[in-house]
């Protein structure tokens, strides 16, 4: 399979750790003593720290998430050669969307006029764009679909965070809120005649599901059970210590235990940014190779599952990511599952 193009959409508004703790004690001062905001601020500053966040992009008020998807659809058809009718399918991935029903790739076969155009959504939080190019790449080697676009649209931020804390023991399920980043990005792919080396593992631990959520109204209906008593629905929480803890372990565990992922040769790694501080632990503890790990969480938080996509778009632009590089990625996401991929980037 070849990458004809990945492309990238930002919004305008740079947004720093201070401002974000700045709003989060402002709207928390109906619940907490003065003593408690100071703590509060204190704990927040040491975890941003602990997971390297600095900054992360977020819509200004005259921006609207559609316009971003749009952007890096058409910037990834001018940097493919291609015209909207090239298009057979189109797969919308991620946690970012309006509504449930249908599925919204059908908005953006629209907009960006891919009338020929098949698509569906997939879901599966953090991972949803590994797990489309997975679906693409069966696809393009039965020769059912010979052009596939990918697209996110990572913005539904303050539409899914809570910035009342009413105890200080809401840091443990509300921290990594605070760390997610806006960003759209469009991968197109088609078949090659080279060997892309393309290898991928998935594993699932279900029983954890309820570290890491985005309830609906109804959610009752559909859970056995969740850490949260007092869970608002449409607010994101994340036990983000537990969840990464996990992850890490099995996500190691994943690696060690694949030999198809484990003798492969990397050049390069990138890996879901939800922390370059977890990037890094898990790169070192596989002894994958400090120098061969881009992150980009330090630049634009964690982009959910733009951020794989959008660090291979910087990575070419950098010149790091080139026609024939190994390449390694590694994803954990909510569910829990953990999942790696190998292949030869082809361009």
């Amino acid at each position: 399979m070849r990458y004809c193009a990945i492309e990238y959409a930002i919004p305008s508004k740079q947004v720093t750790n201070a401002e974000i703790i700045q709003e989060i004690v402002a709207r928390s001062k109906r619940y907490l003593t003065e003593k408690a905001l100071n703590l509060l601020a204190c704990k927040l500053d040491e975890l941003f720290k602990k997971s390297v966040t600095s900054i992360r992009y977020h819509r200004a008020k005259n921006e609207k998430a559609i316009q971003f998807g749009i952007e890096a659809g058409k910037k990834a058809l001018e940097s493919a050669n291609m015209s909207p009718k090239d298009i057979d399918l189109l797969i919308y991935v991620g946690v970012g969307r309006g509504y449930i029903e249908p599925a919204t790739a059908n908005v953006f076969q629209k907009l960006l006029k891919l009338k020929k155009a098949t698509c569906f959504d997939i879901l599966d939080a953090c991972a949803s764009w590994l797990r489309a190019v997975h679906v693409a790449h069966s696809f393009i080697k039965t020769g059912m679909y010979k052009n596939i676009m990918i697209m996110n649209c990572e913005f539904n931020f303050r539409e899914y965070a809570n910035f009342e804390f009413k105890s200080l023991k809401d840091i443990e399920f509300n921290f990594p809120t605070f760390t997610i980043g806006e960003a759209a990005t469009a991968t197109i792919v088609t078949d090659s005649d080279q060997d892309d080396q393309y290898y991928a593992s998935f594993r699932t631990w279900g029983d954890r599901h309820n570290l890491c959520k985005i309830p609906l109204p109804h959610f009752n209906e559909y859970s056995d059970g969740e850490l949260r008593k007092e869970i608002q629905p449409l607010t994101f929480f994340s036990y983000g210590e537990k969840i990464f803890r996990f992850v890490f372990t099995r996500l190691c565990k994943h690696y060690r235990e694949d030999a198809v992922l484990n003798q492969f040769k990397h050049e390069i790694v990138f890996s879901h940014a939800a922390s370059d501080a977890m990037s890094e632990k898990v790169i070192e503890s596989c002894r994958l190779g400090r120098e061969k790990g881009y992150n980009t969480h330090k630049r634009f938080g964690n982009t959910v599952s733009a951020s794989v996509p959008l660090a291979m778009a910087c990575a070419m632009k950098d010149g790091k990511l080139k026609n024939g590089t190994h390449v390694l990625t590694g994803f954990g996401s909510a569910g829990v599952s953990t999942a790696w991929s190998r292949f030869r980037f082809l361009t």
